[in-house]
């Protein structure tokens, strides 16, 4: 369980680069910068309560048997899809406010964070040293 959460603090690092990354180059490039900063933020904090979700249903389908932790996963899966669904729809509605594209952006940091987790592991080992 110790390696899990080291896992879930490095993918929460690489949120954070994702997003700083992504929120530097909207704020540049976006006509309506605060929309656009708004909607990064938007995006990143469902992300990062997608990681969380994530993880806390991982650790609940380990102590079930096969076939119900396979069907526990998948409908974690689903309300996870609607989530980043209704993160998005809000954003398109409120379009004003909060950019959809950065919290498309945004919420891609989920993805993202676990293709950087081994860059963030192995950097982390170096500095414990």
């Amino acid at each position: 369980m110790k390696k899990v959460k080291q896992t879930l603090k490095e993918m929460f690092a690489g949120l954070a680069v994702w997003l700083l990354l992504v929120l530097i180059i909207l704020v540049i490039i976006a006509a309506h910068k605060a929309a656009a900063a708004l909607g990064v933020l938007f995006g990143g904090c469902t992300a990062a309560g997608l990681l969380l979700h994530m993880y806390h249903h991982l650790d609940i389908a380990l102590d079930m048997d096969v076939k119900h932790a396979q069907s526990h996963i998948q409908s974690s899966a689903m309300k996870r899809m609607f989530l980043m669904a209704v993160a998005v729809s809000v954003s398109m509605a409120g379009y004003r406010y909060v950019h959809p594209l950065g919290t498309i952006l945004g919420l891609f940091g989920m993805k993202v964070s676990a293709y950087l987790q081994p860059a963030v592991h192995k950097i982390a080992g170096h500095i414990q040293r």
